[in-house]
């Protein structure tokens, strides 16, 4: 079913080039989200028929965990980085950015091995991987926007802002 998702929008592309029919577009808008449906829920179907629960996997806290540090050392590099610009110099070391990159990457391929070892199949260990990935950039983003938030409130309170 992974392999589904990018056919899926590939068929999408071709319904939506022919515009002659409202209800092949219709098609052409509902065939991306229910292939990505079909493969989620074939995916946890396969790891519970394999009495592998998704929350319960240490893989999964890895990915997360790996995802929410990689997001410290981003905004630590980006304080650094507004500072530094601040006084008017040029910023052209990214090494924090890549010490994230490694650090993240390293966290999905050990779960890759991980899932791989705990369910037997390389292909279905892609796919939980996938989704593991998915959560945690879900966590991350939904962290990173109340951060953002409480930033932005207290900005504009010390600043007279409405």
């Amino acid at each position: 079913m992974l392999l589904s998702v990018p056919v899926s929008c590939l068929i999408a592309y071709l319904i939506f080039r022919d515009q002659s029919y409202a209800w092949v577009n219709a098609i052409g808008v509902l065939i991306v989200p229910f292939s990505i449906f079909c493969w989620i829920f074939t995916t946890i179907r396969a790891i519970h028929l394999l009495d592998v629960r998704f929350w319960y996997i240490p893989s999964t806290y890895v990915g997360l965990i790996g995802g929410v540090l990689a997001l410290l050392i981003c905004l630590i590099m980006f304080i650094f980085a507004t500072e530094s610009e601040r006084r008017g110099h040029r910023i052209t070391d990214t090494t924090l950015y890549a010490v994230a990159a490694i650090l993240y990457g390293s966290c999905v391929v050990w779960s890759y091995l991980y899932n791989w070892r705990k369910t037997g199949s390389a292909l279905l260990s892609a796919s939980l991987t996938i989704l593991q990935t998915i959560s945690a950039f879900f966590v991350v983003v939904a962290l990173y926007l109340w951060i953002g938030g409480r930033n932005t409130k207290r900005y504009e309170r010390e600043h007279g802002i409405s």
